[in-house]
């Protein structure tokens, strides 16, 4: 008797913490808004060079955030400023993250 209330607490325990997290990319941290004078999807890599200039880092790799999980971005850090992702193609920009704290490297 002693297993199965065990187990039904554990069943329970695991149940309730599984839902700390409902949505994908929650954890993500998303900056502060949008940078300012590039426009999603319509900018692509030349109008984000002729807003900010050659970013200071550059990755290609996953991204998270609150609407797409897991899928495979190129970023671009510029340090004081934030961060550009593209589309996988890179033709166009998907998202943009001011942030002041961007270091200018991968974090």
């Amino acid at each position: 008797m002693t297993k199965i209330l065990g187990l039904c607490f554990a069943a329970l325990l695991c149940a309730s913490t599984s839902c700390i997290y409902n949505a994908p990319g929650e954890t993500a941290d998303h900056g502060t808004g949008p940078i300012p004078g590039i426009t999603v999807d319509v900018d692509g890599p030349d109008q984000v060079v002729k807003v900010l200039g050659k970013p200071s880092a550059r990755a290609s790799g996953w991204w998270k955030d609150e609407h797409q999980f897991d899928m495979e971005f190129t970023v671009w850090y510029y340090k004081g400023v934030g961060r550009v992702i593209f589309y996988r193609g890179m033709d166009k920009v998907y998202a943009t993250e001011a942030d002041k704290n961007q270091t200018g490297s991968v974090n």
